[in-house]
């Protein structure tokens, strides 16, 4: 393991899970709505989305990669229309719904933590262009990537869960429960699906 290579990768991550993205927005808008066991589920989910991220940019498979931008939009639009409904859930469910829309939870943010993150540009570009250029060559290519890839995944959990737990406390004193629970979770959701929705559709190839 190159020393120097290893603290510049830590450093890069460090400031990299320190910018919230989507898959903060997401976890918090779920730990609002439905409590810290949510947020662990879209952290679980956004931990897969990453495994993805990292096989895809150890494999240096070019011809997957070029796969990869033309599939890229079509998980955009299909996490974001899932979120959007799921926006549409946390304004709409009553108060009295909350066990309910906790199982339905439990079966659905796993997944729409998986596609925020893996239909996420800003970790693309990370994992692609960055992760590759700390491999030293003169190390064990194969152990340098669980390492780094387990860095990574340890401090993007602590970072998703810390907003989001953070940001559920703070709003569930300064407010009622059910607003928060209902009409601030449906905004985030909203935001979060919105916006991949917007992203895939101009990434789509138009003639």
């Amino acid at each position: 393991m190159d020393t120097v290579l290893f603290l510049g990768f830590l450093t890069t991550t460090l400031l990299f899970v320190a910018a919230p993205g989507p898959s903060v927005a997401f976890a918090t808008a779920q730990a609002l709505k439905h409590g810290a066991r949510a947020a662990v589920v879209t952290v679980a989910g956004d931990a897969l989305g990453t495994v993805v991220h990292i096989a895809v940019a150890v494999s240096s498979l070019t011809a997957l990669m070029a796969l990869s931008a033309h599939v890229l939009p079509f998980l955009q639009i299909a996490g974001g229309v899932f979120i959007l409904y799921m926006a549409y859930r946390a304004f709409f469910d009553a108060p009295g719904n909350s066990g309910d829309a906790l199982k339905i939870s439990g079966k659905a943010t796993f997944w729409a933590g998986f596609f925020a993150c893996v239909a996420n540009p800003k970790a693309i570009v990370f994992f692609v262009a960055l992760f590759p250029a700390f491999i030293s060559p003169d190390h064990n290519v194969l152990l340098q990537s669980v390492v780094y890839g387990a860095v990574f995944l340890i401090l993007d959990a602590a970072s998703i869960l810390g907003y989001a737990l953070l940001t559920m406390h703070t709003v569930r004193r300064a407010t009622s429960r059910w607003l928060s629970a209902n009409i601030l979770s449906g905004l985030g959701l909203f935001g979060v699906g919105a916006a991949m929705v917007v992203k895939g559709y101009r990434a789509l190839p138009h003639n």
